[in-house]
C-alpha cells in the first residue's frame, strides 16, 4: 500500500515502502533525474567492500522534484530541491553497517572562505546525519564530528565547512528532502578514500546502534550527539514543509550567500 507524503512534503507524492521508491502524478510534478545508487557505486564508501547488501540499489535520489509551475522561479533563485529515499537494511559481512548515502563535502564559494551549506528535512522515518569537519591540511584528521538524529518534520542544517552522510538505522524507509544552491558540485573523494565517515554506524545486539570509530582516519574525536532546533530566521519550522519555502525563496538565500548568515549558520544556533 502506498503511503501518502503530501501533507508532510507539500508535494503530491507517495512512498512505496516495499520497493523503496516514490510515485507521483506526472502532470503535476517535474523530476529532473531519478538516480538509483547501486552497490557497485557504493562499494568504496563502506566499512567492508566484500559485504552483501540486503538490497540493491542502496538508495534513490530524485533530483529537482518540484511542482511544474515552480520550476522557473526556483532556477532563477539558483536553488535545487531533491528527495532521497533510503530503505531499511544493511551492508552485511562481519559487521552489519546500516544503509547510507555516499557522503560528501561542498566546495568553497568563489570569493569566500566558507563552503556552501545545505538543509535537509525528514519527511518519513528517522535519520542519523553524521557531520564532520576535517583539518584543512590533513584530510585524515577529523577536528569535529557530530551525530545529528532527526525525525519527521525536523530540519537539519549542514553548516559551512562540514561534510555529511545520511544513514537509515531503523526498520522503516527514510525519506528526506533537501534544498541546496545549484552552483556547488559534491566532493565525494574524501569519503571514498577513508571508506566512509569518521564513525561507522552498525547494528548491535537487541537492535542497538553502535558507533565504531573508522580506523582509516588518523585522528577522530569523540562523537557528540545533536538534535535540530527550529530556526525561524531561516524559515525552518517543524510544522512547515521545507518545500513550502518556494513561496518565500528569500528565506533560502543563506544557501547561495552563506557569507551573509555566518551568525546563524553555526551548530549552537541550529542544534541542541
Amino acid at each position: 500500500m502506498l503511503q501518502s507524503l503530501e501533507r508532510c512534503s507539500g508535494l503530491p507524492i507517495a512512498l512505496d515502502p516495499v520497493a523503496g521508491t516514490l510515485e507521483w502524478p506526472g502532470d503535476r510534478l517535474t523530476v529532473g533525474r531519478v538516480h538509483p545508487r547501486s552497490f557497485a557505486e557504493m562499494r568504496d564508501f563502506i566499512a567492508e567492500p566484500d559485504a552483501a547488501p540486503s538490497r540493491d540499489p542502496i538508495y534513490t535520489v530524485y533530483r529537482e522534484m518540484i511542482h511544474a509551475g515552480d520550476a522557473e522561479r526556483i532556477r532563477s533563485a539558483g536553488l535545487r530541491y531533491d528527495i532521497t529515499v533510503i530503505p531499511p537494511g544493511h551492508f552485511a559481512a562481519r559487521r552489519h553497517e546500516f544503509l547510507k548515502t555516499a557522503g560528501h563535502y561542498h566546495p568553497l564559494k568563489p570569493g569566500s572562505e566558507i563552503t556552501y551549506p545545505e538543509v535537509y528535512e525528514v519527511l518519513s522515518g528517522r535519520a542519523y546525519l553524521p557531520l564532520q569537519r576535517p583539518n584543512q591540511t590533513h584530510a585524515a584528521v577529523i577536528e569535529k564530528i557530530y551525530a545529528v538524529e532527526a525525525g519527521p518534520g525536523e530540519k537539519a542544517v549542514i553548516p559551512p565547512d562540514f561534510g555529511h552522510i545520511s544513514i537509515n538505522c531503523f526498520r522503516e524507509p527514510l525519506v528526506m528532502a533537501n534544498w541546496i544552491a545549484r552552483t556547488p558540485e559534491y566532493d565525494y573523494q574524501p569519503y571514498r578514500t577513508f571508506r566512509g565517515g569518521g564513525y561507522w554506524l552498525l547494528e548491535g545486539q537487541s537492535d542497538t546502534i553502535e558507533f565504531e570509530a573508522n580506523p582509516n582516519y588518523s585522528s577522530v574525536p569523540e562523537l557528540s550527539k545533536l538534535r535540530p532546533r527550529e530556526v525561524p530566521e531561516l524559515g525552518l519550522l517543524r510544522t512547515t514543509p521545507l518545500y513550502m519555502l518556494v513561496h518565500n525563496l528569500e528565506k533560502l538565500r543563506f544557501l547561495s550567500a552563506p557569507e551573509e548568515f555566518t551568525k546563524l549558520l553555526v551548530l549552537r544556533h541550529c542544534y541542541r
